[in-house]
């Protein structure tokens, strides 16, 4: 279960104070994906970072079943995202010098799986997502919605219980979009895990078992 509590993250510019989260509040079961929309500038990709523990809360507590992130120092946090989360950022984030397979790979090398463990996890992850072909390309040989699939790749590497996702499919036509999704919901039903997904797609409305919106970082259940 995820359990947000009070969650606020302020930032400092010049001599204002911006509210990027205030006062969030959130529950998820698992096997649950919840959807969170709202306008550029609202607060969406800073709430993801801070319940993933890559930026740190000024208050409030973000707890993953027994995991309280917003207790813990920075590796920690580190160590519990490569063991039990997986992330997709809006700009994918891949390494320029890095081909496809060892970009989605990354987490493997970094967690010590060894190389037929790899080899076989990379296979069938990318066959699943239709990118087999892809493998030995470089980022600047790709297109955006084939950096999108390797980016979801990467992040499903480490069979994460808890899956973090920036507007996933923002590179991808309806009907790809619906098989990731698709894919996805299956993934987080079958781990008993959970999925917060921030999206302007449309097509999520049919696998999201909860929408949020965001407005100058407050979040509100849609109705």
């Amino acid at each position: 279960m995820l359990s947000i509590c009070n969650l606020n993250k302020l930032y400092h510019v010049q001599e204002q104070i911006i509210k990027a989260n205030a006062d969030i509040s959130l529950t998820v079961m698992p096997g649950e994906i919840v959807w969170i929309k709202g306008n550029s500038g609202a607060g969406k990709s800073t709430f993801l970072n801070v319940v993933s523990g890559i930026d740190f809360a000024d208050s409030g507590s973000v707890k993953w079943d027994t995991d309280e992130i917003t207790e813990m120092t920075g590796k920690q946090c580190a160590d519990f995202r490569l063991k039990k989360c997986g992330l997709v950022f809006q700009f994918f984030e891949l390494m320029k010098t890095q081909n496809a397979f060892d970009n989605a790979a990354l987490p493997m090398k970094i967690k010590g799986s060894t190389k037929k463990e790899i080899s076989q996890k990379m296979c069938a992850l990318f066959e699943d997502f239709e990118v087999g072909q892809l493998m030995k390309k470089k980022p600047a040989e790709l297109s955006g919605g084939e950096k999108q699939r390797i980016a979801i790749i990467r992040a499903l590497a480490n069979d994460p219980v808890y899956l973090l996702a920036d507007e996933i499919t923002a590179s991808l036509d309806r009907t790809l979009s619906e098989k990731v999704y698709d894919y996805l919901r299956n993934y987080i039903k079958k781990q008993n895990g959970i999925g917060l997904f921030v999206s302007h797609d449309p097509a999520i409305t049919e696998y999201a078992d909860a929408c949020y919106i965001m407005n100058d970082g407050r979040l509100e259940k849609c109705i």
